[in-house]
């Protein structure tokens, strides 16, 4: 039984309210006040993390949850430890307090619930704490990212991190000038028709004791129009979702550096507009890239590959990471394959991949493995160029966006790429996710850099 003692406000008083989840013969969960009716009842004879976080978000968003107490009594269930319900209906109930409210300001304010755990088991308070810090991590992502991107471009974007409290975490910035001398052909022809120049965001996590070096790169493009490929009308609005991956490279990094995790974390954001203009990019044109590779232009609406190839790039000039990472709403053809369920998988590592699928099935932000390379590779082909950055073909679109990353990385990088397309926003079939941003991809970076500590944990004793 877990018994959940929380505050209610009612004007300018707060009264006590006492909550029992408890468990039937049956394994059906039941939360009710005690002594009193049922509230919320889930009739399953088995329960995910999913579950978990869902329980904690419905229970503190139906009843105004004001400040909580959660006293674990016995455990729940057979196959999830108690520490993990801790930490997840933790994370439920504290993210169940953002709620996104416009002001006219690139200003985050990420409010989530205040969470006290009663307990003076040590392992139930570190989880509950961690649930606490994951909640308002993703609370900034979700922040950044449902800003109107009238508020938040390349240059506010940087200011608003700027601001965030992230504890020893170095920033560094690249602008446009400093990247076009540079040679980022690819990042700079994207940002190239818009008004608002483009600026690379560099976050960097190094503890005193650090392990391995990891590079975690996002794709911020904080408005997507398709350029002179112009998108259709219809949703277009949604187009400032497409910076998600640089959101969730800046929430993963607030997590990673208040849990202290023994790694050394590089975030790299590429952040840029891609809009129409007399001087933006035209299909059929070709850039030379950071790496010194010519790339034909087929549809300047396929602009996310280019930002991220010269940021990887970067990444292993600048840094040479144990493991490079990048997390994208690339293309659409990630969630014509795989739903709104899954986020798609590729890359060179099969290492790295095994981190990504533990750590995705850990937090409820699940992958699963495409194919790179091979039939992939003729969709790439040019007559003007070393290659196209793709193809009018779409069929495998996802497979052969990730094809083309693929000759941006060194043959012995440790490297995979995150599609997260279908995933960025308006999840409406998870209680956590309201309308607009998801915040989708903080979980699963925080729990890969988990993972890797641990493993690094077990083999340095």
């Amino acid at each position: 039984m877990f018994t959940l003692y929380y505050l209610v406000e009612e004007g300018e008083s707060l009264i006590e309210q006492r909550v029992q989840i408890e468990v039937g013969n049956d394994k059906s969960l039941e939360l009710r006040f005690v002594h009193e009716q049922s509230l919320l009842r889930f009739n399953k004879t088995k329960y995910s993390i999913a579950d978990i976080q869902d329980i904690g978000y419905e229970l503190a968003k139906k009843y105004n949850v004001g400040s909580l107490s959660i006293s674990i009594v016995e455990e729940l269930t057979e196959t999830i430890p108690l520490t993990v319900w801790a930490k997840w209906l933790s994370f439920g109930l504290s993210l169940a307090g953002y709620q996104y409210r416009h002001i006219a300001s690139f200003k985050l304010h990420p409010a989530t619930k205040a969470i006290v755990l009663d307990s003076e088991d040590h392992a139930l308070i570190f989880a509950h704490q961690q649930g606490v810090i994951l909640a308002k991590s993703q609370a900034y992502a979700r922040e950044l990212m449902n800003k109107p991107a009238n508020i938040l471009y390349p240059e506010t974007f940087v200011q608003a991190v700027k601001e965030t409290p992230l504890s020893n975490v170095s920033i560094h910035v690249l602008d446009e000038g400093q990247m076009r001398e540079m040679g980022f052909g690819g990042l700079v022809g994207v940002s190239q028709g818009s008004l608002r120049e483009g600026q690379l965001l560099i976050l960097e996590y190094k503890p005193d004791k650090p392990g391995k070096t990891i590079a975690m790169v996002g794709k911020g493009v904080t408005f997507d129009s398709g350029g002179i490929s112009i998108k259709q009308a219809k949703s277009m609005s949604e187009m400032k979702f497409d910076m998600g991956g640089a959101a969730a490279v800046i929430g993963a990094l607030y997590a990673i550096s208040q849990l202290n995790l023994p790694v050394h974390v590089v975030g790299l954001c590429g952040l840029v507009e891609n809009m129409p203009s007399g001087c933006a990019l035209r299909p059929g044109d070709v850039v030379t890239m950071l790496s010194g590779k010519s790339v034909e232009i087929i549809s300047t609406d396929a602009e996310g590959r280019m930002v991220l190839a010269d940021v990887l790039c970067y990444a292993q000039q600048t840094y040479r990471p144990d493991y490079l990472m990048d997390i994208a709403t690339l293309t659409g053809g990630a969630g014509i394959a795989l739903g709104k369920g899954f986020s798609a998988l590729m890359g060179s590592s099969d290492e790295l991949k095994h981190y990504v699928q533990m750590a995705g099935q850990s937090c409820a932000e699940q992958v699963w493995p495409m194919p790179t390379g091979g039939w992939f590779e003729t969709a790439l082909k040019s007559d003007y160029a070393d290659f196209r950055h793709g193809s009018e073909d779409p069929h495998g679109s996802l497979c052969v966006a990730a094809t083309f990353l693929r000759h941006f990385v060194n043959d012995d990088q440790k490297w995979i790429h995150i599609d997260t397309a279908a995933m960025s926003h308006s999840m409406d079939h998870r209680q956590i996710y309201d309308k607009g941003a998801t915040g989708y991809g903080v979980l699963l970076l925080t729990e890969i850099c988990q993972s890797i500590s641990d493993i690094q944990e077990v083999f340095s004793q």
